[in-house]
């Protein structure tokens, strides 16, 4: 059986910290008044299908070094990787805190961005993640504010960086839950069945053989296509084959006396 290494993740990141003349909201803030550049302050990640949701921590000294060596070698083993609004967010933070402590990140990883699929497939009244939960029925984020950032990082409260975890924690179980709903919606990016060598009509998700049909078209081309569908309930993945993928599963079912 084929087993998928899909990793869920969400980071918090700090604040800068700048010096200013004065206070109001249509300031411009140069980069020669940083004081100090934003860090990660903690990541959680969990594997598809495990329970146990894994959580990192910048140091006493506020450093995230440690914190992203580990993680970046959690990321180099998944073949994908999931978050909202991962790709204009996440990645790019972790990104720019490797290359700032000199720590090599691979310059290409598959990612889902649930943002993304949200957006580009759905109308909901508004994509962010604790949103989509209580639309989805499933779950939502746990409720914080502002100060919580300003305990951790101004004030170095234990107890405020405990709650971030169990904040960030939270928010990788419901990325999950969230992304389960929408998956049997969306178009697969990734195929585990090619991946682990099943046949090319196997399913993109799960690797299954049995599928059916549930759709015939010809492109303006004049090519024959198929969709397929698995018949597993929990998986239910919609996908495309050429003619020549399903001439090949039609001949594999005669030669197996598969009806």
């Amino acid at each position: 059986m084929n087993i998928r290494k899909r990793l869920f993740y969400d980071i918090e990141v700090s604040y800068f910290i700048v010096s200013a003349w004065r206070l109001g909201y249509k300031l411009s803030i140069h980069p020669h008044q940083v004081i100090k550049y934003p860090q990660i302050i903690c990541v959680c990640w969990k594997w598809e299908g495990e329970d146990k949701v894994h959580s990192l921590t910048w140091d006493d000294e506020q450093s995230d070094i440690n914190l992203i060596k580990t993680f970046v070698e959690e990321l180099n083993k998944a073949n994908q990787i999931v978050a909202h609004n991962g790709d204009r967010y996440d990645l790019k933070w972790l990104r720019t805190r490797a290359i700032d402590n000199e720590i090599f990140m691979k310059p290409r990883y598959e990612t889902i961005d649930i943002l993304k699929i949200a957006k580009a497939q759905f109308n909901f009244a508004s994509n962010k993640l604790d949103e989509l939960g209580k639309f989805l029925k499933i779950g939502k984020k746990i409720e914080t504010d502002y100060e919580l950032w300003d305990q951790v990082c101004q004030h170095k409260s234990q107890e405020a960086l405990d709650k971030m975890v169990e904040y960030c924690k939270q928010d990788v179980v419901l990325l999950e839950k969230v992304y389960n709903k929408l998956r049997p919606y969306s178009k697969h990016n990734f195929n585990y069945g090619k991946l682990y060598g099943d046949d090319n009509w196997s399913c993109p998700e799960c690797g299954n053989l049995k599928v059916g049909v549930t759709k015939t078209y010809t492109t303006s081309m004049g090519v024959r296509r198929y969709y397929l569908m698995c018949k597993i309930n929990k998986c239910m993945t919609h996908y495309p084959v050429s003619n020549k993928t399903y001439l090949a599963m039609m001949r594999w079912r005669v030669e197996n006396n598969i009806s």
